[in-house]
């Protein structure tokens, strides 16, 4: 499987509801950051997670405060042990119906056929404002 398959797949199965088929594409010691690395109180998606458990736990927190919609990939591409992806999305806040929409990029990193990184970009000032109650 090529870095690239792999991070499809991964996220084939994150999309369809086959978290334990992703997390088997996990390895131990992976690093998960939702757009920033470190913990923030007020949005429990910025932080840092470890490996498969650290993984369900961002996924989790994804699906507690979003309803997902659309996820677009403009483009992808592969360097190495690591692969880019760009494009759009557009979710829903579970709390306000606030529409949350943002270009995104994604890197990701590929060791022995498991994701080592993964690093979400996406605009945090939109995903507040479509949180934050009015």
């Amino acid at each position: 499987m090529t870095t690239l398959s792999t991070v499809q797949e991964f996220l084939d199965h994150i999309f369809s509801g086959r978290m334990e088929d992703a997390l088997a594409l996990v390895a131990p010691d992976a690093r998960f950051v939702s757009m920033w690395p470190e913990a923030n109180p007020h949005n429990s998606l910025h932080d840092t997670f470890i490996g498969p458990e650290g993984t369900r736990r961002f996924f989790g927190g994804f699906i507690d405060l979003l309803e997902p919609g659309e996820f677009n990939v403009e483009a992808k591409f592969t360097e190495g042990e690591h692969v880019a992806m760009y494009g759009t999305l557009h979710h829903k806040s579970r709390q306000t119906g606030r529409d949350f929409r943002s270009d995104w990029a994604l890197i990701c990193r590929i060791r022995g056929g498991r994701l080592t990184y993964y690093h979400i970009y996406e605009d945090t000032e939109a995903l507040r404002d479509a949180l934050l109650p009015a």
